[in-house]
């Protein structure tokens, strides 16, 4: 036998059709008579299935928006941070001069800010949060390793106790 010869018969076996109701040839089978209750039973639990699933779907929560307020608090607290990274002139020497402690506080400020937000900020704040916080501690970090190098180590007493 050649293969022009063979044809092919398309059945739809789908239960449901695109609205997600029976299809009619579903319903006529599943109330003859001669079904299984077995059978019946199970298409009805499917149909509760699809028709709860359906239902779930609908109400979905909308994503979180960005708030530009947020964005602008972390802006300026970046800033205020870098300035103290950075040094700024003494009116009185003209000497830059960094102020690790205060970088210090300004950052603890933000890691604060992402653990009270989390899991309440969309994708760009959290990104915008990590961000800043993962290049202000990586500055930190260098320039608190340069003055602990820098600091001169105290020499220890070299007299007896007696």
């Amino acid at each position: 036998m050649a293969d022009s010869d063979k044809t092919i018969k398309v059945v739809d076996r789908r239960m449901f059709n695109a609205d997600g109701e029976l299809r009619d040839e579903v319903r006529a089978e599943l109330d003859r008579p001669d079904t299984p209750a077995e059978k019946k039973a199970a298409s009805e639990a499917a149909a509760a299935a699809a028709a709860a699933a359906a239902a779930a779907a609908t109400p979905v929560e909308p994503p979180v928006a960005t708030n530009p307020g947020f964005l602008r608090l972390l802006d300026m607290l970046a800033q205020t941070a870098s300035l103290y990274l950075e040094g700024f002139p003494d009116p009185a020497t003209g000497r830059r001069s960094v102020d690790l402690a205060a970088a210090r506080q300004i950052i603890d400020s933000l890691v604060a800010l992402r653990e009270k937000t989390r899991g309440r900020l969309s994708f760009e704040e959290s990104d915008a949060v990590e961000g800043l916080l993962g290049e202000l501690q990586l500055v930190y970090s260098r320039l608190a390793s340069q003055a602990v190098k820098a600091s001169p180590v105290p020499v220890p007493p070299t007299g007896r106790r007696g």
